[in-house]
């Protein structure tokens, strides 16, 4: 062999050798849990707290599953990438002077004395009463309270004016109820009863009409076909961007 393609050729089979051996070390970097179960299939879950959950049927060997996670390595590291990026998600504290998100801005729990809080105070907050030298365990029930109040005003008024913008569409009626969810932001029952996740109320406005939205267009169409979209489209055009806006804020929400 000419000795130019013997160099050409030692040169690949090196860097070769070079990114099957990074591949491993990579692989060896990504620490995982292995969750073996009745399960058929081979499945990696990367969690927002940067942790890997791989789960596997139990008949598989730890040399099946490090195969499966180097094949999709490059995913996992992606999505690692993903999540270490992502604005470190508020935390709830209950005491005079931290802040909690309402209506996408951060609102700082204020104790006030009487029925006004006081007009030196700066803006925006949460006003409580009595609750200085209070436990965080009171000041939650408080504020919860407030909560709530406020959620179901606002989620209420956006009702009945979305109600009014979509007048033409001849909407049965509807009515307004709140309470913690885990996995929604709204839902819409054939009897039209209408229920917002109380935790709607920290985001964007926008964001809320997007969901106020959503469930009154239940009321024309049940099901999440092409009928319900064109009456979202129609009633909410920009109702795709708010949608991403909503799940990137979460995360840090």
């Amino acid at each position: 062999m000419p000795l130019g393609l013997m160099i050409k050729y030692g040169i690949f089979a090196v860097f070769w050798c070079y990114l099957a051996c990074c591949r491993v070390s990579l692989l060896k970097s990504i620490e995982y849990s292995l969750v073996l179960s009745k399960r058929k299939t081979i499945a990696i879950i990367v969690k927002p707290d940067q942790t890997v959950e791989v789960r596997a049927p139990k008949r598989v060997s730890k040399k099946e599953v490090e195969s499966f996670l180097q094949l999709k390595q490059s995913w996992v590291l992606a999505k690692l990438q993903e999540f270490s990026l992502r604005p470190e998600t508020h935390k709830s504290i209950y005491r005079e002077g931290e802040s909690h998100y309402f209506l996408g801005e951060a609102h700082r729990i204020v104790d006030v004395k009487g029925e006004n809080p006081s007009s030196d105070i700066e803006q925006p907050i949460i006003a409580l009463r009595s609750i200085r030298g209070v436990a965080p365990e009171q000041i939650e029930k408080k504020f919860d309270r407030w909560y709530r109040k406020e959620a179901l005003a606002l989620f209420t008024d956006r009702h009945d004016y979305w109600r009014e913008q979509m007048a033409h569409l001849d909407l049965p009626g509807s009515d307004v109820t709140i309470r913690k969810m885990k996995r929604r932001w709204g839902s819409c029952t054939t009897k039209g009863k209408i229920t917002f996740n109380t935790a709607l109320a920290k985001y964007p406005l926008s964001c809320i009409d997007a969901v106020v939205v959503h469930e009154l267009c239940h009321l024309l169409e049940f099901s999440h076909n092409k009928r319900f979209y064109q009456f979202m489209s129609h009633v909410y055009p920009d109702w795709k961007t708010c949608d991403k806006q909503l799940q990137t804020l979460s995360w840090q929400y």
